[in-house]
């Protein structure tokens, strides 16, 4: 099962995203598309806080994965969430892939590599963060 990871930040929301797109792209990672749910409830008559999607990835590490486990590619390429929190707060969020990965038949080192590189992407953002995992 996905096990979310969320990270809080004392960083505004704006910061936080701002941190999020720099860390991806230092990564070598392409930002493939973000998806904006308070621009889109807002454009439907509602309101939510802040709230983004950045779905990024780089297709030679992701492409071999899903050639040999079709499957992978209902989690790829990669998302973490972007979300403000009351206080001028904001939260980063992401899930574990790796054990998924290994139960589809991806090698253990290989799926690995998909939770390192998410978690190296939120140890830059926000360092000593502190860490909720949602069971």
């Amino acid at each position: 099962m996905l096990r979310p990871i969320e990270h809080r930040t004392t960083r505004s929301f704006g910061e936080t995203l701002e941190a999020v797109l720099s860390a991806i792209a230092t990564a070598g990672m392409t930002v493939f598309t973000v998806i904006d749910h308070a621009d889109a409830a807002t454009k439907n008559g509602l309101s939510m806080p802040p709230t983004r999607v950045v779905i990024y990835g780089n297709p030679r590490g992701g492409t071999p994965v899903m050639v040999g486990t079709p499957l992978a590619a209902l989690d790829l390429p990669l998302r973490i969430l972007v979300r403000e929190l009351p206080g001028n707060r904001s939260a980063i969020a992401f899930r574990a892939l790796a054990e998924d990965f290994e139960a589809l038949g991806v090698k253990a080192e290989a799926a690995a590599r998909f939770d390192e590189i998410q978690r190296s992407i939120a140890d830059a953002v926000c360092g000593a963060c502190p860490t909720r995992t949602e069971e």
